[in-house]
């Protein structure tokens, strides 16, 4: 059995529809997220346009008054650098308006966006819960698992039967027969996991078992809310704005 080998037509009826419901929330959540960004980036722009153009207003003021004062330059030239100057001021001032009228769309947007994160937050972990134990199970019932399995645990069981000296302590504790037989099979699987551990020489930590849903990222300046009272705060930090 590959761990990496995901048949989305073998999955549950159910895990099918609840991967399909999560994939439509998340695609409404990716495409709100990408109209937010872009307005966001919009708005920059608009904002650093009217800047830049509010600098070159300045920087032409600076120019004809020096000439002026110099006597280097004609009226009628210092009459277009101020006339120029004055539309630089004007489109920077419209460019600046614009985005001011446009301030609402993103606190609209935000709310929008966490909205539909919302939807998401803790869907994949129950779909991917349910899917890895849908894979364990069918690993268990490969042919060849279960006597493998029954033969290593035979075998740990024997040779603990064997060190139950070195168990003294542990094992003097036990109140009862039945007490000192459940401990002795706690052992047996305690040893068992360490001969694994000791088999998979790290390779475990390397190895990831496979996922079907997987959360969006945040986008940056996006309010990544994760229950509904941070959605309720939220609202009402924007309203308060």
């Amino acid at each position: 059995m590959q761990l990496a080998t995901i048949d989305r037509e073998k999955l549950s009826p159910e895990l099918q529809q609840s991967l399909a419901n999560f994939e439509v929330n998340r695609d409404a959540y990716i495409a709100l997220q990408n109209r937010y960004t872009e307005v966001m980036q919009e708005n920059q722009r608009l904002t650093q346009k009217a800047a830049e153009l509010e600098g070159q207003a300045n920087r032409t003021d600076a120019s004809w008054n020096a000439q002026g004062k110099s006597g280097s330059i004609e009226q009628s030239k210092i009459n277009d650098e101020i006339e120029r100057s004055a539309q630089l001021r004007k489109d920077a001032q419209e460019l600046r308006f614009t985005a001011e009228a446009r301030a609402g769309i993103p606190n609209s947007l935000i709310i929008q966006v966490a909205e539909a994160r919302l939807k998401l937050v803790g869907v994949p972990g129950s779909i991917n819960k349910l899917f890895q134990q849908d894979l364990l199970e069918q690993a268990l019932k490969q042919g060849g698992t279960l006597e493998i399995l029954l033969e290593l645990f035979t075998l740990s069981h024997a040779v603990m039967l064997k060190s139950l000296a070195e168990h003294d302590v542990v094992l003097s504790r036990c109140n009862s027969q039945h007490a000192r037989q459940m401990k002795i099979q706690e052992l047996t699987w305690i040893a068992l996991g360490k001969k694994l551990e000791q088999l998979f020489d790290g390779a475990e930590k390397e190895t990831q078992a496979p996922t079907l849903a997987a959360m969006p990222p945040a986008v940056p300046k996006e309010a990544a809310v994760d229950n509904t009272a941070a959605l309720l705060k939220l609202k009402r930090t924007i309203a308060a704005s």
